[in-house]
This record gives structure tokens, C-alpha cells and sequence, in this order.
């Protein structure tokens, strides 16, 4: 168990009743906390680990849905997809739409089509956690980033229908839910980025560059026709010529940044 800086008995409870528990002295956030589960998961050589938030919406009782596409090498991931037609009628209207918005965004990153792409109940197997460890999300970005990462790597992505419960649950997240959302969008902006830095700042640059020439001849025609300098023209021209070389060079340094991580 993670138990992220709480101030309450979680820790003793569950030292109690023998369960290993890793404690952050104060609070980490939720990207944090569980690359130290897993990285600790790692440590007893399992075949399938299972995570699960403490939130009480999932039951343990359905961790053979999730582990049993990975045993029948079915799936590499599985994810528990609050989006049945019985569990949708349960989530909150402004959840759901919160929720239905950044699986729209989350299917620019893969190319799966994820229902829940934010559940935190998930399965992963044995080859899958290593890859999916290398994320950078420190909060609420973690499972937009874990399935980027599956995605980029190949692995298989899979989701199963599991029971969820909100009813009486009045703190369903310690984060404000707008504050949830922008985290989350934040990390698929970013991703999205790294992923085609080449495309946004490489194409931007060149025509940036192509105005800077443009411009250039412009500036040069008028002075062999006229013999007058057009200073606003050469500032111009100027200026587009050292914005794009940044934006070049920068795409370069981005793509080369995202080919060293993926070695």
C-alpha cells in the first residue's frame, strides 16, 4: 500500500494487519506515489500487478476481470472502464462530462479507443511496468501518461466493465475538480508536444524562415530600385529570421530529447 502523507491511522491499520506499506512524510502527489509502488512491486518479481485507488469506487472483488486477460496473453494492460451502462447512470453528471472531455484529448495520444482512459483501477504485465515507470507525471497527468507510453511502445491495451460506487461517497478526490481537469489537460498538451515537436516547431520555423527570405528580397528589391534602406523591413526580416532559427533548432533539441527516452 502507498499511502502518500496521510494524517491519519491508514499506515498503523494496514502495518497492523501485515500489509507492506510505503509512506511519503508528506504529501508527493499521485504520479509520485505510485512510481514508488511500483517500483517497490517490481522488487518481489510479480507476473501481474494490480493498481488500485483508495478512493472506495472499485471492489476488489473484480481484480480477476483485470488479470485475466493478462494471463490468457489476451492484453499487456487492462484497464477497469467505469463506462458500463449500469456504472455510467451512477457518475456525476460534471464527472462524467469532465471525464468525457479528456477521453476525447486522450484519443489524440493512442490509438486505442479508451472509454476511461483516467480509471485508476488497472493491471499491468510483467513487461508492460518497466516501460510504462518512465512517465514524468508527478499528479493527476499519471494514467494519461502510463497509456502515451503503452501506446508508443506497443503494448496492448485492453478494457473490461467493473463495478463502481459513489453513492456515499463524498470526497471521491482530495483535488478540486477543476484543478483535477486542467493537470490532466496540461499533460495531454504536453505530450502531444514532445510527441510532435518536429511537426509544430520545425514546420513553424521553416516558415518563419521562408518569411525572413521573402521579406529579405523584398527589402533588397526596394533599395536597388529606390536607394532606400526600408528599416522596418529589415527589422522584420530580421526578426522572423531569429524566431524561426529557435523554433528550428528547438524541435530539433525536442525530437532528439524524445528519441533518447524512448532508447
Amino acid at each position: 500500500m502507498i499511502d502518500d502523507g496521510s494524517s491519519d491511522s491508514t499506515a498503523s491499520i494496514c502495518h497492523s494487519l501485515g500489509v507492506i506499506v510505503i509512506r511519503n512524510s508528506r504529501r508527493m502527489g499521485k504520479g509520485l506515489a505510485l512510481k514508488r509502488g511500483l517500483i517497490e512491486a517490481l522488487k518481489h518479481d510479480p507476473d501481474i500487478v494490480v493498481i488500485l485507488d483508495a478512493d472506495g469506487q472499485h471492489s476488489p472483488s473484480d481484480i480477476p476481470k483485470l488479470t485475466r486477460p493478462i494471463e490468457e496473453l489476451e492484453a499487456d494492460i487492462v484497464i477497469g472502464s467505469r463506462y458500463s451502462k449500469k456504472t455510467a447512470q451512477e457518475i456525476p453528471r460534471l464527472r462524467k462530462f469532465g471525464l468525457s472531455v479528456i477521453n476525447k484529448l486522450s484519443s489524440y495520444l493512442i490509438k486505442t479507443r479508451i472509454k476511461d482512459s483516467q480509471s485508476g483501477f488497472r493491471a499491468y504485465g510483467k513487461s508492460s511496468v518497466g516501460r510504462v515507470l518512465s512517465y514524468t507525471s508527478t499528479g493527476y497527468g499519471v494514467e494519461t501518461e502510463q497509456l502515451a507510453l503503452a501506446d508508443l511502445y506497443g503494448f496492448r491495451i485492453m478494457e473490461v466493465p467493473v463495478k463502481v460506487t459513489y453513492k456515499g461517497l463524498t470526497h471521491t478526490s482530495k483535488a478540486n475538480s477543476f484543478y483535477h481537469g486542467s493537470i490532466i489537460v496540461f499533460t495531454i498538451i504536453r505530450i502531444v508536444v514532445e510527441k510532435r515537436s518536429l511537426l509544430i516547431f520545425g514546420v513553424s520555423g521553416l516558415i518563419l524562415l521562408v518569411g525572413a527570405i521573402i521579406t529579405g528580397i523584398d527589402m533588397i528589391h526596394i533599395f536597388n530600385e529606390t536607394r532606400y534602406f526600408s528599416i522596418p523591413l529589415a527589422l522584420i526580416s530580421l526578426g522572423l529570421l531569429l524566431i524561426g532559427s529557435l523554433l528550428v533548432v528547438i524541435s530539433f533539441i525536442l525530437y532528439t530529447l524524445k528519441k533518447i527516452r524512448e532508447k
